[in-house]
């Protein structure tokens, strides 16, 4: 019996003191010295998920006819739309600045005309490359070092 008192009196003093350890204000404190996380700028806007966006633009330039590219971001940051030919999926995580953070791309295989194909990839690599985002009139611009994407909302 005193082996048990004595488990007990060790798992009450473990857990008393591991308690305040394991709290959401212990978890927040940051050691002295340790450099302060600049406040989020009151200038961002809302990243944009629950919206499906329909590609517009391409550098400019208007989406060839009869081509589209989608992109809807869900509340689990999962990117997916259609790049042209194929279907995509990706994460897209929010990064301050208003740029994504973009996880490897999922494609269907589909084949399709070298031009098509073509624009898949300069679409896909745009939103994958350091691209920022803002929304500006109701369109969704995403720009970066490949290019430019111009996204009206809906189909």
């Amino acid at each position: 019996m005193s082996s048990r008192r004595a488990f007990a009196a060790l798992a009450f003093t473990v857990f008393a003191f591991a308690s305040p350890l394991t709290s959401p204000a212990f978890a927040q404190q940051r050691p002295p010295g340790a450099p302060q996380q600049p406040p989020p700028n009151p200038n961002e806007k809302t990243y944009p998920v629950r919206t499906t966006w329909t590609l517009r633009e391409m550098n400019g330039k208007p989406v060839p006819a009869g081509v589209e590219a989608t992109l809807t971001i869900d509340d689990r940051f999962r990117g997916t739309g259609v790049a042209g030919c194929n279907n995509w999926s990706a994460t897209m995580w929010p990064v301050r600045g208003q740029r994504f953070a973009v996880g490897p791309v999922v494609l269907t295989k589909k084949s399709c005309p070298a031009p098509i194909m073509a624009f898949e990839r300069s679409y896909l690599t745009t939103l994958h490359n350091q691209s920022t985002w803002d929304i500006v009139q109701g369109f969704l611009d995403v720009k970066g070092p490949s290019g430019t994407l111009r996204f009206a909302r809906g189909y």
